[in-house]
Formats: C-alpha cells, structure tokens, sequence
C-alpha cells in the first residue's frame, strides 16, 4: 500500500519527511492541548506543558537540520562517485532535500514558538490576582 502524497513533500524532504511530519503533528497536538488548559476547558495540566511546545519545536529544527546534512552527504557522494560526470539533476536532488528539509524544520519551531508566546500570554493573564480577585467561596 502507497501513501497519497498530492504535493510530492516526501521525495522532497528526504529521509526525514516522515519524521518531520511526525514531529509538527506531535507540536500541534500540543499547542491544541495547551490551548485548551490555557482557556480553562482542562485543569490537568503545568506550566511544563506549555514549555514543551517550545522543545517539539527545538526538536523539528533539529530534525530539519539533520535532513540538510544527508542532502550534503547525498551530493558528496554523489561527487566523490562520478568526479566531473554528476549530473545537474543529481546535485539539485541533493541540494532540494537540503533546503526543503531545513525549511520545514524551522517552520515547525517558528509555529511552536509563536504558539508558545500566545499561550505563555494567555496563562499569564488568567493568572493575574485581579483576574482571581472574586472567586467563588467570596461570593457565598
């Protein structure tokens, strides 16, 4: 069974599509799960939660770095192999997963760290003592 895949990201992305993806769907489960702590919905949860989502991001550039290593290592290869004889196409293979990789990775951390500074606003204005200046017992 093959994997649909309309806009051609796993060939692009490398070896590392797969965890790449995996990495970002870990982050926006993450952020929703966040999210929902944040606003209320959830009192399951810590301030680590939230700093998590920071550390999925950390981890998809990371992810995406090491993909820009194996396209280097590809086209190397593919130099050191053939000498004067490489073709175009394999070089900008290599040079695609390099940049496509890195590229996604970053995107990854750029949403987790947007996501982190939004969450990381909202708990701290749920958190304000005027916010929790009338609760409940006070009422009664």
């Amino acid at each position: 069974m093959q994997l649909i895949d309309p806009l051609g990201l796993v060939a692009y992305l490398g070896p590392v599509a797969y965890p790449l993806f995996l990495v970002l769907f870990l982050t926006l489960v993450q952020i929703a799960r966040c999210t929902m702590e944040v606003l209320g919905y959830d009192d399951s949860g810590s301030q680590l939660r939230i700093h998590s989502v920071l550390v999925l991001g950390a981890l998809g550039s990371c992810v995406g770095l090491l993909g820009s290593l194996i396209g280097v290592q590809e086209v190397a290869d593919a130099v050191a192999m053939h000498g004067d004889q490489v073709d175009g196409m394999t070089i900008l293979s290599g040079v695609g997963i390099t940049l496509g990789s890195s590229i996604f990775g970053f995107l990854i951390l750029g949403i987790a760290a947007v996501a982190w500074l939004a969450l990381q606003w909202g708990a701290g204005r749920t958190s304000r003592p005027e916010a929790q200046m009338y609760t409940e017992r006070d009422i009664l």
